[in-house]
């Protein structure tokens, strides 16, 4: 029995973690999608108990790059989505970066 009940346990575990993926995969691609990209934190609920969090911020090219920040023909950002959910008593976490580059606006 205990067998039994440790099965059902990975496979609701495994359903939330898959829940969470498919929601941070869509809160990426809104995120790649944005027009007005801009650096900051937002945060919001999906309203099934999944909550998510979004952070942007300037990518920046280090100092040994061939390439500096300066002299490319576009913006790059650090996108950072993050899924949480409660599972049981303990919190979880699905979290996905990625870089989005932005041409840079002629002024």
């Amino acid at each position: 029995m205990a067998l039994f009940s440790g099965a059902l346990r990975s496979v609701g575990s495994s359903e939330e973690y898959s829940q969470a993926l498919l929601l941070a995969k869509k809160g990426m691609e809104d995120a790649i999608l944005m027009e007005d990209i801009h650096s900051g934190t937002d945060e919001g609920s999906f309203g099934n108990g999944y909550t998510w969090e979004r952070t942007i911020m300037p990518f920046e090219i280090s100092e040994e790059e061939e390439y500096t920040n300066e002299n490319i023909p576009f913006n790059l950002y650090d996108v950072e989505i993050k899924v949480k959910w409660w599972s049981g008593r303990a919190e979880k976490v699905m979290s996905l970066k990625s870089i989005v580059l932005r041409e840079t606006s002629e002024e």
